[in-house]
């Protein structure tokens, strides 16, 4: 058989081959697909938005601060932290002129200021979607932008910074720093010099606008810088010398600009960061150095190949190393370090908690918990890695690749060190997840295939991952429609009372979380003594005061001015971080041990939790009175049973290390999620060593104290203001505002027949008394006592009955007293002694600038101090003082810090008052003073000997010089 030669038919134009181009469609289509997903994420994001107040505790601050710069523009000092001083605003105010900027521009259309403030979390939530979308076009392709958008919209992890009620600085400076890179690489790559000139000037506006925002922007420096100095050193061991100094003179001028504005910026507060910006500006320093060296050491080092230029950089990196170690010491380890545990404070924030893979897989997930987005960017960074190195292979340097190694390297770096960097992390991962899935569908339009085959292949393509943001997205809106308020209605009706019966000077506290609340103008109103970002070394002793019972429970918080303190039922909940700030608990415990657990009673002497599956019961064995726990297989006696009721005790052999308190008849709540309803408290279980706790006195009414008298002594001295109110709720809660006073009237016994005998009023008559006075934490000090008698409103009656007075808080004794008590309708017992009085209303300051209102002098300073003070009152005899303060732990337990083991003791000396003027009167209860102050070396000796007495068992909190002025002072002791 003879074959034949066919000739083939000539194909037609529509069977040519086709590269699937859609560049005309997508040029279109993509960037409208991108703002409606945009949109769906700004609607996700506003859900939250609906609340009354916030949903996040720190906003109600940055609401504060926000206000102020609407007013001011460039606010210094917020009046109500730090009570009764005030704290500098330690924020950039970039984060709250742009929001302001925006205010101001919505106004015109009738927007409130809350409701603008509401609107700018998820308007950077919708920026940065568009931005990551252009930016993964810039470093991929199209569609790793458009996946990078979509997956950004219904992030968890994005969506924590950028939900309306949620206005933190991490949220806006993830966009411009998306926005920053974008612009920077337009920039390299531009040519013509008008584009260049524009997108340069872009890259320096939007870095600098990077650092105004969050004080944790150095970040995104380091990044940039990483990515420059890495890029240079691989271009010059590979040999691309031009392409070096191509780079070197295009980046480092804009690098250097973004760093000199910023620094530049400081001085007004707008950046915060001048610190890290001069360390960066060293670093930067070290690099051109080294580009130098590389662009020019040619005619002194060996750069004949690439070995020998790799041991030319690795010499000399490691010497700038060992350099910058030197210069700098530990620290150049730990360039965030603040932003996570490095307090025994930080230790119990869940937030600054490192993290876990249970986090990782909550934050990342399209539907629950499955963590599929990250791990998916695993895949998109191998990836990139894969092409960045078969680029070098190829004997090039792709600079893309290289930033996107850089930026989530460090990500994620910084994502494992705390719960926080979650968010931080979410540009990096969600831009490789993008690059997974653009990856993908360049592979498809890559294929020598038919339209119609590469078609079915991309819609297969959408089909496999499409699910993913409709998943996502309604997963992520629907649990942002239904989160709640922050604040309880019982907190609400607490802080407005608060602020309606209180004056306007007034100091309160509470745990430190509520400080914001308490501050809120939306709220309380009211100054505070601490709160979530100022006075932290106030929390050990808030914490010492709430875990202990008897002295060692006792602070002296008249030199806080504090007034009110509001005690909380759920903080049952936090009772084991507070324990162990408190010093009465080890690290161990605080871990493995429950603190408190709440009871209802089941039936008779039956007792039960039910979410915890724990069961207590009196029983009759052998004659006996028994109380019996039992906690799944296990069955023991708690160490003693209380009845508070009638004061029975039970003793048991200690197998649960827990005391039990039965008869809580105090209007207590707790929800059940077994039962699905609220169940009456009618008992409590609490951990041996708090079992006497102030938290228990205070919260649950629980009159119990290892020291004689105390319980009735601390009654003495936080009287009831603000009774609970009973609001029977899934979220119920029990808040009872205590009115504080340093000095109270605890017991008085009046001599009749030959007898001291206890009365429990005053009553009319002439007699001899003795005044059990309790101190809480302060000693009187040459006090003067009166009595005072009232018909009605009216004064009848003022005699001084006692002079002198003097008492140790730590050894109390009665004051006897000789009374004639005229017959009226109401008593008081006034004690009159020296006391601190007013609050600062502006910042200090020092030879013209301002100065922290907590440390206005160092130790041998001096210097024209000028301050303002508002007061309850006029006075015309004041004194100003500075103050010397410092607040230190003690390890009382474990072999090192970091022992699990360990416990820390808080402390709070004063340790000197130093006189800065004298006969001061104030105007409209307003003072001006301006004048010389000068401190004496007393710290530092203080804080040596310290050292020298505890070692390394010493950790010192906080160091206070504060302006306080001292006047006669009246403290009402009793009233009835």
């Amino acid at each position: 058989m003879v074959k034949t030669k066919v000739k083939e038919k000539p194909k037609t134009e529509s069977e040519k081959p086709s590269s699937l181009d859609f560049s005309k469609i997508r040029l279109y289509l993509f960037p409208i697909v991108v703002v409606i997903v945009a949109f769906i994420g700004y609607k996700i994001r506003a859900a939250t938005g609906q609340t009354k107040y916030f949903i996040d505790p720190d906003t109600f601050y940055h609401f504060e601060i926000y206000k102020l710069t609407i007013k001011e523009w460039v606010p210094k000092y917020y009046p109500l932290a730090d009570a009764p001083f005030g704290s500098l605003i330690g924020e950039p105010l970039g984060l709250y002129i742009i929001p302001a900027l925006l205010y101001k521009l919505l106004s015109a259309f009738g927007f409130e200021v809350i409701k603008v403030f509401k609107m700018w979390p998820p308007l950077v939530g919708f920026f940065s979607i568009i931005g990551v979308y252009f930016l993964g076009r810039k470093l991929h392709s199209e569609w790793a932008g458009l996946w990078a958008a979509l997956v950004m919209m219904f992030s968890v992890a994005h969506w924590t910074r950028t939900f309306s009620g949620n206005a933190r600085g991490d949220g806006p400076f993830l966009m411009f720093f998306i926005y920053a890179v974008l612009f920077m690489f337009y920039y390299l790559e531009a040519t013509e010099v008008r584009r260049k000139s524009l997108f340069g000037a872009l890259f320096v506006l939007f870095g600098v606008l990077m650092l105004s925002v969050w004080n944790g922007s150095p970040f995104g420096l380091m990044v940039l810088l990483g990515f420059a100095s890495l890029y240079v050193i691989v271009s010059f061991i590979f040999g691309k010398v031009e392409g070096v100094k191509r780079f070197a003179m295009e980046f480092y001028p804009v690098y250097v600009a973004v760093l000199l504005i910023g620094y530049a910026l400081t001085p007004s507060g707008i950046v915060r960061v001048g610190g890290h910006i001069k360390f960066a500006f060293e670093v930067f320093l070290g690099l051109a150095l080294l580009t130098t060296i590389m662009l020019y050491g040619g005619r002194y080092l060996n750069y004949s190949d690439k070995t020998h230029r790799f041991g030319v950089v690795a010499v000399i990196v490691l010497l700038g190393f060992a350099g910058a170690y030197l210069y700098v010491g530990p620290k150049l380890f730990s360039l965030m370090s603040g932003a996570y545990q490095s307090t025994q404070v930080y230790e119990t924030v869940q937030e600054l908690a490192k993290t876990e893979w249970n986090d990782i897989q909550r934050y990342y997930s399209v539907k629950g918990t499955d963590g599929i987005v990250f791990l998916l960017s695993l895949v998109g960074i191998a990836i990139v890695a894969f092409r960045f190195l078969k680029a070098l292979n190829q004997n090039k340097v792709d600079a893309k690749n290289l930033f996107l190694l850089v930026f989530y390297g460090l990500s994620v770096y910084l994502m494992w060190t705390a719960v926080r960097f979650l968010f931080l992390a979410s540009g990096a991962v969600l831009l490789t997840f993008g690059i997974l899935v653009g990856e993908l569908f360049k592979i498809v339009e890559n294929m020598q295939e038919k339209v119609s085959t590469k078609a079915l292949y991309a819609f297969l393509l959408v089909l496999l991952f499409i699910p993913i943001p409709i998943v996502g997205a309604n997963t992520t809106y629907n649990s942002a429609k239904v989160s709640g308020e922050a604040v309880s209605p019982s907190w609400e009706e607490t802080l407005k009372w608060l602020r309606e019966n209180t004056n306007e000077y007034d100091t309160a506290t509470s745990w430190w979380d509520y400080g914001y609340w308490i501050e809120s103008s939306l709220l309380g109103n009211r100054r505070a003594s601490a709160d979530g970002g100022h006075a932290r070394d106030r929390d050990y002793i808030i914490a010492r005061f709430l875990a202990n019972d008897g002295s060692k429970s006792e602070v002296d918080f008249e030199s806080w001015q504090l007034n009110y303190f509001i005690a909380w039922s759920a903080d049952w909940i936090k009772f084991n971080a507070i324990s162990y700030l408190g010093g009465a608990i080890t690290r161990d415990e605080r871990d493995r041990s429950g603190m408190i657990l709440l009871l209802t009673n089941a039936s008779g002497s039956v007792y039960i939790n039910p979410d915890v599956g724990i069961q207590f019961q009196i029983t009759k064995q052998n004659g006996q009175i028994k109380a019996i726990i039992i906690a799944g297989n296990q069955q023991g006696e708690p160490i003693q049973t209380i009845d508070v009721q009638n004061g029975v005790v039970i003793p048991g052999r200690g197998d649960f290390p827990y005391v039990v308190y039965i008869g809580i008849n105090y209007p207590l709540y707790m929800y059940s999620y077994s039962f699905r309803q609220v169940l009456p408290v009618r008992g409590i279980m609490v951990y041996y060593k708090v079992a006497t706790s102030n938290f228990l006195k205070l919260s649950f009414r629980v009159p119990i104290s290892l020291e004689d008298n105390f319980a009735q002594k601390l009654y003495s001295n936080f009287r009831i203001a603000k009774s609970p109110s009973v609001v029977v709720s899934p979220h119920t809660d029990t808040l009872t505002i205590y009115e504080f006073v340093p000095f109270g009237v605890y017991r008085i016994e009046v001599y009749k027949n030959d007898t001291w005998t206890s009365v429990s009023k005053l009553i009319p008559g002439e007699y001899k008394a003795k005044l059990y006075i309790s101190a809480f934490g302060r000693d009187v000090k040459d006090a003067t006592i009166k009595l005072r008698a009232y018909n009605g409103d009216k004064l009848i009656s003022e005699q001084i009955i006692a002079q002198n007075v003097n008492i140790d808080h730590l050894n109390e004794t009665p004051v006897e007293v000789s009374l004639k008590v005229p017959n009226a309708t109401k008593y008081q017992l006034v004690l009159v002694q020296k006391g601190p009085v007013g609050a600062l209303t502006e910042a200090p300051k020092l030879n013209g600038r301002l100065v922290s209102p907590i440390k206005v002098l160092n130790d041998g300073q001096s210097g024209e101090l000028e301050l303002r003070a508002g007061f309850r009152k006029d006075y015309s005899n004041l004194e100003l003082y500075l103050r010397a303060t410092v607040i230190y732990l003690i390890r009382t337990e474990g072999e090192n810090r970091d022992d699990p083991k360990a416990a820390f003791e808080p402390h709070m000396d004063i340790i000197h008052y130093e006189k800065i003027a004298g006969g001061l009167s104030t105007s409209n209860r307003e003072l001006h003073f301006k004048g010389q102050a000068s401190f004496p070396e007393v710290i530092q000796p203080y804080i040596e000997k310290l050292k020298n007495e505890y070692g390394n068992k010493v950790e010192i909190m906080g160091v206070r010089v504060e302006p306080v002025f001292i006047a006669d002072k009246e403290y009402i002791i009793y009233e009835g």
